[in-house]
């Protein structure tokens, strides 16, 4: 946070004239991209080149081993609106598969289902079955999501504008947070987050949707930070 403080123009306009961080809404956090980025890697909006493919596909890989899907021997492929060239890292491949909004060249995507052992990660349309055999599918859901009906374990915690952020346990059946990534905290009366490991852009106290239904709390198997619903407490 102070790091932030320094260096990211948002937080440094929002404490200057307030004296703290107010939650982070993904509505102003669109609006003011380029105020999130530090000021040593300041961009044109136009000129943001995104995240680089091998952090994404790492925040990817360490979701899924939180779930428990075993990644030895499979090549991963994730439901995305955008093409991606392959990536080959931690010993597998990891690729895409293009959703049906996704407009292409030959327009809609459609789905074609990879071959061989794999893992697919998408929303709960692309979850269901049938797939071939060898390939399993992994559900990600939203906050807002799981405040309305508990997600399955096994399955991934996705923010399209944070990412990967945790994932239900299959031991246990839930919310871990990635701790190496994910700080969780409340804050006026609902659940922020700061992410860890990112800096372009900064996200300081951000407030996903649905995370006034959840608090943070520990792991009553494991110990570790999880979030609960706050109607199973």
């Amino acid at each position: 946070m102070r790091r932030a403080l320094r260096t990211v123009p948002h937080y440094r306009e929002r404490y200057a004239a307030t004296g703290t961080l107010p939650p982070l809404t993904r509505d102003e956090a669109r609006l003011r991209r380029h105020l999130l980025m530090p000021l040593d890697a300041a961009l044109l909006p136009r000129r943001d080149p995104g995240r680089p493919p091998r952090e994404h596909v790492a925040e990817l890989r360490e979701a899924l081993r939180l779930a428990g899907h075993p990644l030895r021997g499979v090549d991963v492929y994730e439901v995305t609106r955008a093409s991606r060239d392959p990536v080959r890292a931690y010993g597998t491949t990891w690729r895409v598969l293009l959703d049906a909004t996704a407009e292409t060249d030959g327009g809609p995507g459609r789905r074609t289902p990879p071959d061989g052992p794999a893992l697919v990660v998408g929303d709960p349309g692309w979850a269901d079955g049938p797939w071939p055999d060898g390939v399993v599918a992994v559900a990600r859901f939203g906050l807002a999501a799981a405040a309305g009906a508990r997600p399955a374990p096994g399955s991934l915690w996705y923010e399209p504008w944070l990412g990967y952020l945790g994932a239900v346990a299959a031991g246990c059946g839930e919310l871990h947070l990635n701790t190496a990534r994910v700080h969780a905290r409340t804050l006026d009366g609902g659940t922020v987050l700061t992410l860890l490991k990112r800096r372009r852009p900064t996200f300081v106290h951000a407030e996903p949707e649905g995370g006034g239904a959840f608090r943070p709390e520990r792991c009553p198997r494991h110990g570790g930070p999880v979030l609960r619903s706050v109607r199973r407490r």
